[in-house]
C-alpha cells in the first residue's frame, strides 16, 4: 500500500523536479525585494505592495499566483529616531517615485506572504526578512538580507482527474491529507545607487525533500538562484531610459533571462517591453496615482510552440509608499520660538 501511495505521489508532483518551481512577475524588475530579501529599504519610505499574476487564462488549473509585500527601514539608535522621511507631502496626484538614498547605514525589516497555485497544486508561505546596508562611497550602498519563513504545501483532491473513478488506494491516500508543512529561507546581496541596481539572491536555500504522508519522495524543492541588474538613463530633463537583466536559475533547467528596458516619463509614469529567452514577450504600462498609490500592468505573449496556452497571462501590482508623517503643531511651534527670539 505504502509502496502504491508513493507511486501516486511522484506521479502527481513530478512537475516540480523540471522546470522553475518558484513565483515569477515581470514586474520584478520594479521592485527587487518580490525576489531578494536584500532590496528592501532602498528608498527612505515604506513600501507596500500587492501582487498578482494569472497564466493561461481560459484553462481551467491554470498558474494563479497571489502576493502582498511591504518593507521599510527602521531606527536603531540610543535616543530613538526615526528612518523614514516625509513623502508627497503636497499630494500631488502625479507624484514622483521616491528616491534612492545612499551614503548611510539601514537596518531593513520586511515581509511577504503568498499563494501559488498551479492546477492541483497549491503552496503558501509566510516569510519575513532583515537586511543591513552600509555605504560602500558616497554613491553606491552595499547591503545583505537574509529572509525566514514558512510554507504549507498541499494537493487539492478536488482538481485531480481520475481515469479510474474509483480509485480506492487513491482516496484512502488523500483521506491521509496530502499536505506538507516546511520551513525554509532565502538570502541576498545588493550594491545600488540613484541609478545602478545589482542584485543576487537564492531561494529555498535549505532544498527540502518533498514529504507527503510521511513519504519521503526523490523530489526536492529545489534552490533558485536570481541576478537583477538595470541602470537608468536620463535622456532629457523629462524622460529617462531604463535596461535592465533579471537572470533566473535553478537545476534541471534551462537559464532563463528577462531582457527589457522600461521608459519613465517625470519619473511618475513608465511603458516597458521585455524579452524572455523562454520565447515570451512582455508589455508593461504603470504610474503614480494620488495619495502615494501607484498601479502597474504587464500582459505577456507566448511567442514559442506553447503561444496558444501563454496566449493570456496577465499580472497586476498596486502599491503604496508611507513616509513619516509631518508634525505640523511642531513647526508651528519651533516657528514661533524662533520668532520671538527675534
Amino acid at each position: 500500500m505504502k509502496f502504491t501511495s508513493l507511486i501516486i505521489i511522484n506521479c502527481l508532483i513530478v512537475f516540480i523536479s523540471r522546470g522553475q518551481q518558484e513565483y515569477q512577475f515581470a514586474n520584478a524588475v520594479n521592485n527587487p525585494y518580490l525576489l531578494n530579501p536584500a532590496a528592501g529599504g532602498l528608498t527612505d519610505v515604506m513600501h507596500f505592495e500587492a501582487s498578482t499574476r494569472m497564466q493561461w487564462i481560459g484553462y481551467d488549473g491554470g498558474p494563479k499566483t497571489v502576493l502582498i509585500s511591504g518593507n521599510s527601514q527602521i531606527g536603531i539608535k540610543r535616543n530613538g529616531g526615526n528612518a523614514l522621511s516625509e513623502f508627497n507631502v503636497k499630494n500631488d496626484k502625479l507624484f514622483k517615485n521616491p528616491e534612492i538614498t545612499t551614503a548611510k547605514r539601514k537596518h531593513i525589516i520586511g515581509g511577504k506572504i503568498w499563494n501559488d497555485a498551479i492546477g492541483p497544486f497549491s503552496k503558501t508561505s509566510i516569510q519575513g526578512s532583515y537586511a543591513y546596508h552600509m555605504p560602500l562611497t558616497k554613491k553606491l550602498n552595499f547591503g545583505l538580507g537574509i529572509g525566514l519563513g514558512y510554507s504549507n504545501f498541499r494537493i487539492n483532491d478536488t482538481k485531480v482527474i481520475l481515469n479510474q473513478s474509483n480509485d480506492n488506494t487513491y482516496d484512502q491516500f488523500q483521506g491521509n491529507t496530502a499536505t506538507q508543512n516546511l520551513g525554509d529561507a532565502q538570502a541576498g546581496l545588493v550594491v545600488y545607487g540613484k541609478k545602478l541596481f545589482f542584485g543576487i539572491s537564492g531561494t529555498q536555500i535549505l532544498n527540502n525533500k518533498v514529504e507527503l504522508n510521511q513519504i519521503v519522495t526523490t523530489n526536492n524543492f529545489n534552490r533558485h538562484f536570481f541576478m537583477i541588474t538595470k541602470y537608468k538613463f536620463e535622456a532629457t530633463s523629462d524622460l529617462s531610459i531604463e535596461p535592465s537583466v533579471v537572470v533566473k536559475m535553478t537545476s534541471n533547467s534551462p537559464i532563463s533571462m528577462d531582457l527589457g528596458t522600461r521608459f519613465l516619463y517625470k519619473n511618475s509614469s513608465w511603458l516597458g517591453v521585455q524579452f524572455r529567452t523562454s520565447n515570451s514577450l512582455i508589455f508593461q504600462v504603470g504610474t503614480n496615482l494620488i495619495k502615494n498609490l501607484y498601479v502597474s500592468y504587464a500582459f505577456e505573449q507566448s511567442v514559442g510552440k506553447i503561444r496558444t496556452a501563454g496566449n493570456s497571462t496577465h499580472e497586476i501590482q498596486l502599491g503604496y509608499y508611507l513616509g513619516k508623517n509631518r508634525n505640523v503643531d511642531k513647526e508651528l511651534k519651533d516657528k514661533s520660538k524662533s520668532s520671538e527670539k527675534l
